[in-house]
């Protein structure tokens, strides 16, 4: 069994690495715990119902979310106490890290979980222990990619708000445009290199909709920030509700997605199969063409350019 103990960011960077191990359980038909998800668990169908947020997806006679968070935590400290105390492994259990300093962001180097020496790891090990940001099986995450979009599912209630959202966002457009509007953090993330102003996102918007397109567009627009109808000059868009969860799905059901890199758009366009533009240098013109569907050995390796 696989025990993912390890808190990667926000809900993006969270759904590729449970995703890649989800992938890799599914291959090589492996028990896997996820503990680490305890803060978005809610918003699922299969983890909401599950306090260790477990592939195969099972259901568990305590649902708590306050149980699930402590659980985390309890995992964590010993997890913590065992590194400390050089407890890294015995007969039945093997602890293996891919973080940093040995991983760095701006390389494309990761563990592979597909590997031999770790298959054979996990068939000797009653239980394996995995902490750190960097474990991928990019192999089996296009095999499987269909099982993993089928677990993360939203919620029924959220899924309706979303089908709700995108029905009305299509009576005043025959194409729509997911724009994900990241500001906040990204003022420091990569030097704030992606830190852009609401000028230049309106800026692009209004080039995109002066392309080629040859169909009426609306945007929708997705941001961490309040957003001022007088950003987008005239633009025709609709805000997002502005939920975590509703607002990345929404934007999954878009016919384009654009903004910054980010894994929260990385996400939508894998869940929803759709054409993704990822703002790089405002300088550089954008058309339909600037749009595209990433293969899956490009999603989520770090890189940062």
């Amino acid at each position: 069994m696989i025990f993912y103990s390890h808190h990667s960011g926000q809900l993006g960077n969270q759904l590729f690495v449970f995703a890649h191990l989800v992938a890799n359980a599914a291959a090589h038909r492996t028990k896997l715990v996820n503990l680490s998800f305890a803060e978005y668990a809610r918003y699922f169908s299969t983890t909401n119902d599950d306090l260790f947020c477990r592939f195969p997806e099972r259901s568990s006679f305590i649902k708590s979310n306050s149980v699930r968070s402590g659980l985390f935590l309890v995992n964590k400290a010993i997890l913590k106490v065992m590194r400390i105390g050089r407890f890294d492994r015995s007969v039945i259990h093997r602890i293996i890290v891919a973080d940093l300093p040995e991983y760095q962001f701006t390389e494309e180097n990761y563990f592979d979980l597909n590997s031999q020496i770790f298959q054979n790891l996990v068939r000797k090990k009653p239980v394996v222990l995995l902490f750190g940001r960097f474990f991928r099986d990019f192999q089996n995450f296009e095999k499987y990619q269909d099982v993993i979009r089928n677990y993360f599912t939203p919620l029924p209630e959220l899924q309706t708000h979303v089908d709700q959202f995108i029905n009305e966002a299509k009576k005043s457009g025959d194409i729509l445009v997911g724009v994900h509007i990241r500001r906040g953090d990204y003022a420091q993330f990569a030097g704030g290199k992606y830190f852009f102003s609401h000028s230049q996102y309106a800026a692009k918007m209004k080039e995109l909709q002066g392309s080629p397109i040859g169909r009426k567009v609306t945007f929708v627009v997705c941001s961490n920030e309040e957003l001022k109808s007088e950003y987008f000059g005239g633009l025709p868009f609709k805000e997002a509700p502005g939920h975590l969860v509703k607002d990345m799905y929404i934007l999954s059901q878009c016919d384009l997605i654009m903004g910054p890199p980010s894994s929260y758009s990385l996400w939508a366009s894998f869940y929803g199969r759709k054409p993704l533009y990822h703002m790089r240098d405002v300088r550089i013109p954008i058309n339909l063409d600037s749009f595209v569907m990433l293969p899956p050995h490009v999603l989520y390796n770090f890189a940062i350019s």
